[in-house]
């Protein structure tokens, strides 16, 4: 049965596992005996990992060859969340409505039995995005090697730790040529530095963020002597590297917000029209821009001075 789309199989029946590494057995694809309706998620099982099965779901959209595609991680610190449940949907329903084929994965959450505390060596931290981005990197040669008819570039996106495995499979693994980054509320590890080549990033995050920070920061705001003490480079840290490096950035900062923006600002109307319009042109893509929200406002502004207050 290996191959074979699992439409019919329940959501929750996905299984991960919190020890299991490698890089698992790829499933060949097997086309549909039965095509989807239009508009439908198609769910395929992309990779084996002893036990585990991970699964891809694939929603393609009419003249769909316009932009490159999105393959989307979700968020909850590598050891919770789903990938067709949570704001992510509403936001990846909207994006193909608006011409843009997407892919929704499940990966190992590798921390499940852990947490992603302050008392979680940094190394664990790291190994677990690298663990989800050996992952995502299964799904997208899926995807290429299917008979699937799929854009053929493809913007990693994500929230939270999704973000930081986007970011992370762009910048500093390098070992595919992505035509994008979109990061919820992401981050990097510090010690990264944009290279000549580095694909556009796109990035919205709550300016007190206090578990990824938005800026240069540690994680969680772990003490120093803690194992957890993560250096990052959150969103907004990135897209000043990136622009001072001359490479395109757009950006997005919440002034005073958390790390609710996580969420809330995929179903924001104004980032979303933002993030399509980027998605579905190159022109916008090669931009530079930086805009802020201030607390309590509902629109995004131009402001040199970025926030004017700093978090409690």
């Amino acid at each position: 049965m290996a191959g074979l789309p699992v439409h019919w199989l329940l959501p929750f029946l996905v299984v991960v596992s919190c020890t299991l590494a490698g890089t698992g057995h790829p499933i060949p694809f097997e086309q549909k005996s039965k095509p989807e309706p239009p508009g439908a998620w198609t769910r395929f099982a992309y990779s084996v990992h002893g036990l585990d099965t991970l699964f891809l779901e694939v929603k393609t959209a009419p003249q769909g060859d316009r932009a490159p595609g999105v393959i989307f991680i979700h968020g909850g610190g590598f050891s919770s969340g789903t990938m067709d449940a949570g704001p992510h949907v509403d936001l990846l329903d909207t994006l193909v409505a608006h011409g843009i084929t997407c892919t929704r994965i499940s990966y190992r959450l590798s921390m499940a039995d852990r947490g992603f505390g302050c008392d979680v060596p940094s190394a664990e931290k790291q190994a677990a995005v690298m663990l989800a981005n050996q992952d995502l990197t299964a799904a997208i040669h899926w995807l290429k090697q299917s008979e699937l008819k799929l854009p053929g570039e493809w913007v990693a996106m994500g929230s939270s730790a999704g973000g930081e495995t986007a970011m992370w499979a762009a910048y500093g693994d390098r070992m595919l040529p992505w035509a994008g980054v979109a990061a919820f509320s992401g981050a990097i590890v510090d010690s990264i530095l944009p290279r000549h080549d580095a694909p556009p990033f796109f990035g919205v995050h709550g300016t007190c963020d206090g578990i990824v920070p938005s800026g240069q920061s540690v994680h969680r705001g772990c003490a120093p002597e803690d194992p957890g003490a993560w250096m990052l480079c959150g969103s907004l840290c990135w897209g000043e590297r990136m622009t001072e490096a001359g490479l395109p950035s757009l950006t997005r900062a919440c002034c005073g917000e958390d790390h609710a923006v996580c969420n809330s600002a995929m179903l924001d109307p104004e980032i979303q029209a933002e993030l399509i319009s980027w998605l579905l042109s190159p022109e916008v893509r090669s931009r530079s821009n930086r805009r802020i929200k201030l607390d309590g406002s509902s629109v995004f502004v131009d402001e040199p001075q970025g926030c004017p207050s700093p978090c409690q």
